[in-house]
């Protein structure tokens, strides 16, 4: 079983790696049907939905460290909080641009703030430890679907303006792609839609 969790950490640590370093955004995603055991609490966090977004290193950081949550002792799991905390309070400072909506800014905030308040606490009972780890994945699946819901936006517009561009550009000419190019730039002008989340 260690194995497989090893395995499996370093399988989504190279996509992360691969996702972070391509030069157009992407997300990636995995999807099982298992649930996440936190130090023995069973949470929202069911390992499906957005694990990396290029250009995001705060979020990879972040979502690695959830994944090595899963089933972490009570040790392990003050050791990865503590490695998580940078990207943690990163997640602002190094969005994507793309990733700058008004959801996903309310998602980090509420998700650095129940990160803080477990890291602080020091004597807490276990059942309020639980109860704060649950909060906090909770939380991160909440930002989680949301960039997915963002990537998705963001991929539709960008199809339609390629497919803008190939309808415009089909017969060759020069005019043709000076037009192709401004049904483009039209088209992308959208991606600002999703930021004023209209």
């Amino acid at each position: 079983m260690k194995t497989i969790k090893i395995f499996t950490s370093a399988l989504v640590m190279g996509l992360i790696a691969f996702s972070a370093s391509a030069q157009v955004e992407t997300v990636t995603t995995v999807g099982t049907n298992h649930f996440t055991q936190a130090n023995g609490t069973a949470d929202d966090l069911n390992n499906t939905g957005v694990v990396g977004v290029s250009n995001w290193p705060a979020f990879n950081d972040v979502a690695a460290g959830m994944i090595l949550l899963d089933g972490a002792n009570y040790h392990d799991t003050k050791i990865i909080l503590r490695t998580m905390a940078s990207g943690v309070s990163h997640l602002h400072t190094t969005r994507p641009e793309w990733m700058n909506t008004e959801e996903i800014n309310e998602d980090i905030i509420d998700f650095q703030k129940d990160f803080r308040e477990l890291s602080r606490e020091e004597n807490m009972s276990e059942e309020e430890y639980r109860s704060n780890l649950e909060e906090i994945s909770e939380k991160y699946e909440d930002l989680r679907e949301e960039a997915l819901e963002t990537f998705n936006k963001y991929v539709a517009i960008v199809q339609d303006a390629n497919e803008e561009y190939k309808e415009e550009i089909e017969d060759g000419s020069l005019k043709n792609r000076k037009d192709a190019k401004e049904e483009y730039d039209e088209e992308i002008k959208d991606l600002k839609k999703i930021k004023d989340n209209k």
